[in-house]
């Protein structure tokens, strides 16, 4: 059984969990420009003990996350190897992002979380599918759809194509239709990053609910 229906309630219902530790499906955590879904999120505990000590949350700057992409983690760069302007924007990141010091810079962030599977819900398989698709560079996708279906064939056709994984929500619980194709991480940008804050700003607003 595939890691997200095991954290799937069998009722379909969707937040915060701790059926895992560290590992929680939360309704609405995953954004990109095609649309939202349900992430399954593992959570990076030591990352995230870091930034709850010195009050640091999810960084979301596109622009800063490429900047610091381009610094090694932990490891000082001199200021005489980096270029002016970025130094400027170095010393505008939020506190605990990187260390400063007279001779250089270095990263002190690292991704708080990992999205292994988006999980996008649907009364339209076609809606559903092209909002999964935009999930395409990031995680595994599955489709959720209500039950029972006398297209499930063209469906699940469609679905296989795109390498989305396809979930039926019944009476009994969540049966998987088709398996989502798995995922890898071809290459590493700062929109990969940014998503990945997104989620973890999600999960952080799952556990610590507004008052």
């Amino acid at each position: 059984m595939h890691l997200g229906q095991q954290m799937l309630p069998p009722d379909g219902s969707f937040g915060a969990t701790d059926h895992v530790p560290g590992v929680a499906f939360v309704p609405g955590a995953a954004r990109v420009a095609g649309g939202t879904g349900d992430a399954l999120i593992e959570v990076n505990e030591e990352e995230h003990r870091r930034r709850a000590a010195i009050g640091l949350g999810a960084v979301t700057a596109l622009g800063m996350l490429d900047r610091l992409l381009g610094l090694p983690l932990g490891e000082w760069v001199r200021w005489d190897d980096i270029h002016p302007d970025v130094a400027r924007r170095f010393r505008t990141a939020p506190a605990g992002a990187v260390d400063l010091s007279s001779r250089g810079v270095r990263r002190m962030m690292a991704p708080a979380a990992t999205v292994p599977v988006v999980l996008v819900r649907s009364s339209s398989w076609r809606c559903g599918l092209r909002t999964a698709s935009a999930f395409e560079p990031f995680a595994q996708r599955v489709l959720l759809l209500g039950g029972p279906r006398r297209d499930l064939a063209r469906v699940a056709w469609e679905a296989d194509f795109l390498g989305v994984g396809v979930w039926l929500q019944t009476d009994s619980g969540v049966e998987e239709v088709l398996a989502p194709a798995p995922w890898r991480q071809r290459y590493v940008k700062a929109a990969g990053w940014r998503f990945k804050e997104r989620a973890y700003r999600g999960w952080l607003n799952a556990i610590r609910p507004a008052v």
